[in-house]
């Protein structure tokens, strides 16, 4: 890997031991030793930096550097005398021409055996160092000693002769003769440690040269775990990641796509090289242990098998691989790769068997083992069926047994029991009862664990069947199933296409997607979400859908957790596991609650027997409203149904709950994960850019604010969700007399076609802003409509006339009830809007400005705090600060006092806070002030007699 020689962050006290030695006098031979990449040559640099700043010499040598470095002797002394030509202006005055020449006949002559050690060669490195050492101190700074065969004789000579010798090496090198003999005789030995996590973080966002989307460190972390602290790691995999194209510049941020796809370490770290240099037994047995996830000392002799060698030559190379460092053991005696990114890099390396070609080749040999013999683990022969894919052949009783173990395990393993159900679904006879009561299992368990994919096969598998041949050569009974199936067939396209947010690639079933969820909305499913139709032989649309769906009301069952409930449905199946196809009345509710139409959920949430409470009908509808389908999933179906945090849903939930909960940054970032790693222009993917537009506005970014609502399709569905960023960017820009027409025109619309949801938060935003222009004709309107829209939906509207009246009526007390349902809402950014409005005519502005400021510095709210500041001037109040400011700088101030105490420069100290120089001045000249002390000795001194408490505090 290529070294980045930059300045050196998180290694203090490295520094400092160079440091007392610079101060002791006097030859000293220290040793750092570390990993490869974790360092070494940064450090060296920035100590040549220190030292010359002190007024030292510095001789770098560098073994392997140089252009003959092929021809470098065992003793280093070719690059000591390559480093001394290239410096002999520096040096000349010591007169060390001889010396020198005599050094480099003993190199020529010594060769690269060890065995071309002379006397004389002691006596010439001490005739040199003593000429040098005469003109002054001088250090030796020698890199990667580990690749010289004897670097003792150099570098203790130059200790002899008053040289500071520093000097890095490898880690797993120590027990070469020559490198032991080199730490007995050092001075002091210091291994360098894996950085801190916040300075890795550092580096990594310093690194790239452009601002790094605030996901991408923690996923670095995640994927490199004990090697994130490693920084050659670090910008090595920084760089392939770019030189692959997932690390990549968007809207002027760096960012990665598919972040849920694995990290690979490039393919010159030093772990790979090192699997690589035990040969190819070693290669195959990484790539196995990184595809089975982890093995247990209990599983090489399968593994042994599989692989083709034996049992002991299997455990050798185990053991080889340990002792590197590329596998770890834990206690309980399972070995798995040293971190995710290792894995990652292993199993999809060239000439590596597939996972699925591996766990095959396993399930076989347990499955001859089990008909010889028996005495297989049922549950470990079922993993490795499920993971082998088609290419297990199984024959009828043990696809029953398969179905046993699932149901077996629906309560307590419910991911594992998905993956046993898919796998025995993939080779039942499509259109069958069996078949159709799998699917129906399969339906459930995927919406309890989140696992979508597992409904690829089951869309492939309808698609090269052919949908008309499902009900061919079955009997009445079996047709009903086999319809039954198709219904099931459709909701598991609908799951696929909105987690993936792309039509699925089959024809045939595409085609399903241009009818509705239910069969009775007005629009097809894929003219909705992703607003064109999908199926063959239809001409896309060129914008927007032409409608909502809305599905009618129907008779509902409850939720996964409900009533009907996985242990109810469970006591229905007979012995061999079979089960009712999957309800009517719960696949109505399902889809329903998928369709994302608040009235319609309501109604199908109180038929199917719940009594929702009427905040989760408020969340219900605030879902609904802003296109969070999962959400809205999730409050109509209950706990059992699952969302995962990636795909199209599961990544605008983040949007959604990072926006309300004042974390736009994290919403920005799940923004930019959506339009990256997502190539489907679905519902959500415009309800993201709306919110980004919004965001974007709030911080004083104008131009992004109209880029991200321009590429944002007007569709029926979002029509109130784009008036209330309307309205956001006229209160962002001025135009705030203009929002509540608007409002009033939107709302009057919606109101009449019978789509209400959401307009109770646009409307709170509309009397916001026309309250703050002092526009009370406007906010008065706005209290009208609020009325009506009361009347209509009855409690939902509560917040909103609450805040109406307390804006037209300057009522502080209608204010406060309106504000505490917004805190309870979560929605912070509207809290943040209301104080500040309501902080104009309230008797004492203090805390509502105060909680606003707060607030939108959270947010990073650049014109909502330049607002603050007008009203605070306006009130004549003092200007408001965010709480934990003081407790922070004053922490701050305390981590500079114990740095100076520690000997450092206002630079270092700025280094080490990662801030800069200027701040830590300024941070001193207050400390000053407040203190009395007259310079940092003062300010230090001060510290240990402990009278800086008050002061600081």
């Amino acid at each position: 890997m290529a070294r980045a020689r930059t300045a050196v962050r998180g290694r203090d006290q490295e520094l400092a031991v160079v440091r007392e030695a610079l101060a002791a006098g006097g030859g000293r031979l220290i040793v750092l030793r570390g990993q490869a990449g974790i360092g070494r040559t940064a450090l060296l640099d920035e100590a040549e930096r220190m030292l010359r700043a002190a007024g030292l010499r510095v001789l770098p040598v560098r073994p392997g550097t140089g252009p003959d470095r092929l021809g470098d002797d065992a003793f280093a002394l070719a690059p000591l005398v390559r480093t001394v030509r290239d410096r002999f202006e520096e040096f000349q005055e010591a007169g060390p021409a001889d010396a020198l020449a005599a050094v480099a006949r003993l190199s020529d002559a010594a060769g690269r055996d060890t065995g071309g050690w002379r006397p004389s060669i002691v006596t010439a490195l001490g005739d040199l160092f003593d000429g040098i050492g005469r003109q002054g101190r001088t250090a030796v700074l020698a890199d990667d000693v580990h690749a010289v065969a004897e670097p003792a004789p150099v570098l203790t000579a130059a200790r002899r002769s008053g040289c500071l010798v520093l000097a890095t090496c490898e880690t797993g090198t120590e027990h070469t003769p020559g490198l032991a003999e080199l730490l007995a005789a050092a001075d002091r030995v210091v291994t360098l440690g894996p950085l801190a996590d916040d300075v890795a973080e550092s580096l990594v966002r310093r690194a790239q040269g452009a601002r790094l989307d605030e996901a991408v460190p923690g996923l670095l972390r995640t994927a490199l775990g004990p090697l994130f602290g490693n920084p050659g790691t670090v910008l090595a995999t920084l760089a392939d990641l770019r030189a692959r194209g997932r690390l990549t510049v968007f809207r002027g941020r760096l960012c990665l796509r598919a972040p849920s796809e694995p990290i690979e370490l490039p393919a010159g770290h030093h772990l790979l090289r090192r699997a690589a240099a035990l040969g190819d037994p070693a290669a195959r047995l990484l790539s196995s242990v990184a595809v089975w996830d982890g093995v247990n000392v209990t599983d090489l002799p399968l593994l042994a098998e599989v692989m083709g060698t034996g049992l002991t030559d299997c455990g050798r190379v185990l053991d080889q691989l340990i002792e590197a460092e590329v596998l770890v053991a834990d206690p309980a005696g399972r070995v798995s790769c040293r971190c995710p990114a290792l894995a990652a890099s292993a199993a999809g390396g060239p000439g590596v068997r597939g996972g699925a070609a591996l766990h095959a080749a396993v399930a076989e040999r347990l499955l001859a083992r089990h008909r010889r013999s028996g005495g297989v683990d049922p549950v470990v022969l079922a993993d490795h069926i499920a993971r082998g894919g088609a290419a297990v052949a199984l024959e009828a009783p043990m696809v029953a047994r398969l179905l046993e173990l699932a149901e077996d395990a629906e309560r307590e393993q419910p991911e594992r029991a998905a993956l046993w159900c898919a796998a025995a679904l993939r080779r039942l006879t499509p259109g069958g009862p069996e078949h159709a009561r799998t699917l129906t299992r399969l339906l459930d368990l995927v919406l309890r664990t989140g696992r979508y994919e597992l409904l690829r096969d089951v869309l492939t598998q309808y698609a090269e069947q052919g949908p008309g041949e499902a009900e061919h050569g079955l009997g009445e009974a079996e047709q009903g199933g086999a319809r039954s199936s198709s219904a099931e067939i459709r909701l598991a396209a609908v799951l696929v296409a909105l987690h993936s947010g792309e039509p699925p690639a089959e024809e045939a079933v595409r085609s399903l997607l241009d009818e509705g969820v239910t069969g009775r909305e007005p629009i097809g499913f894929a003219e909705w979400w992703f607003g064109r139709p999908a199926g063959p032989g239809r001409v896309p649309g060129a914008g927007g859908v032409t409608g909502s769906a809305e599905p009618a009301e129907s008779a509902c069952s409850d939720g996964p957790d409900g009533p009907d409930g996985p242990a109810e449905r469970a006591e229905r199946a007979d012995p061999a596991g079979s089960r009712e196809p999957f309800p009517d009345d719960r696949m109505h509710l399902l889809t329903t609650a998928l369709s994302g139409d608040p009235a319609a959920c309501e109604r199908a949430w109180r038929r199917s027997g719940r009594a929702p409470s009427a905040r989760d009908v408020g969340r219900l509808h605030c879902a609904a409203a802003v296109g969070d389908i999962a959400s809205v999933a999730e409050l109509v179906l209950g706990a059992g149904h699952r969302v995962p945090a990636t795909g199209v849903l599961g990544v605008y939930r983040r949007v959604v709950r990072d926006y309300a909960a004042a974390d736009w940054s994290q919403a920005m970032s799940a923004v930019r994960e959506l339009e990256l790693s997502y190539a489907g222009d679905t519902l959500a993917h415009q309800a993201a850019r709306l919110i980004a537009a919004d965001i974007c506005a709030a911080r004083g970014e104008p131009g992004q604010a109209a880029q991200w609502l321009d590429d944002a399709v007007p569709v029926p569905g979002l029509a109130v969700m784009r008036a209330w960023v309307r309205i956001g960017l006229l209160n962002r820009t001025g135009g705030d007399r203009r929002a509540a027409p608007l409002a009033r025109r939107v709302s009057r619309r919606q109101r009449a076609a019978g789509q209400r949801a959401g307009l109770h938060l646009l409307l709170m935003r509309a009397v916001r802003t026309a309250a703050f222009a002092d526009d009370h004709d406007g906010a008065a309107g706005l209290l009208e409509e609020i009325e009506l829209l009361r009347d209509e939906t009855g409690t939902e509207a509560a917040e909103s006339l609450f805040l109406a009246r307390a804006l037209v009526h300057r009522d502080v007390h209608e204010a406060r009830l309106a504000t505490e349902l917004t805190r309870e809402r979560g929605d912070l950014p509207s809290l943040m809007d209301s104080c500040l409005v309501v902080a104009r005519f309230a008797e004492d502005p203090r805390p509502w400005l105060r909680e606003a400021h707060g607030l939108a510095t959270r947010c990073g709210a650049s014109s909502l705090l330049e607002r603050v500041r007008a009203v605070t001037r306006e009130r004549g109040v003092p200007a408001p600060r965010a709480r934990g400011r003081r407790e922070a700088l004053a922490a701050t101030e305390r981590r500079i006092i114990e740095l100076i105490g520690e000997g450092l420069t206002n630079r270092q100290i700025a280094l080490r806070l990662q801030v800069s120089e200027k701040t830590v001045e300024n941070h001193l000249t207050r400390l000053f002030a407040r203190t009395g002390c007259r310079s940092r000795v003062e300010l230090a001194a001060a510290s240990l007699g402990g009278r800086l408490t008050q002061a600081v505090t």
